[in-house]
């Protein structure tokens, strides 16, 4: 299949609702991401990008904090040992593993993560004459 853009992926969808060669799947549920402080890592989602700390399940051995919104979930996984951990990479690569999320006015983001002193890179996308601004932080 070519690339196909966002009205055309609704349509696909909804004429393949009966296709049984594709998993019976509603939503993304949650991303996980070992860290190095679930503690540190909760807060980070907390304040800076909006997240509320839930419940997870008592029966867990293991360290860790779930939290959600935007309809989505965040499971943050303490690491065993900090050698398990990537190393922090010494610039920002747009095409590594990343989440996305829409905001209503990207000045107030930059300003608001300058503040904190959060480095951050800039791109435009633009595709048919629309222009959407990208904004990527560790």
């Amino acid at each position: 299949m070519g690339i196909i853009d966002q009205q055309q992926v609704v349509e696909v969808l909804l004429a393949n609702n009966s296709n049984i060669s594709s998993l019976p799947l509603l939503s993304l549920n949650h991303v996980s991401y070992v860290c190095k402080s679930v503690v540190e890592s909760a807060r980070f989602y907390q304040q800076v990008l909006g997240f509320v700390l839930i419940k997870r399940p008592s029966s867990f051995n293991f360290e860790g904090a779930w939290l959600f919104n935007y309809g989505i979930g965040i499971h943050l996984l303490q690491c065993n040992s900090v050698d398990d951990l990537r190393a922090k990479p010494l610039f920002i690569n747009r095409k590594d593993n990343h989440i996305s999320f829409q905001c209503t006015d990207i000045s107030l983001v930059k300003r608001k993560l300058a503040e904190m002193g959060t480095k951050y890179e800039t791109a435009i996308v633009e595709e048919g004459g629309i222009q959407v601004d990208q904004l990527f932080f560790p």
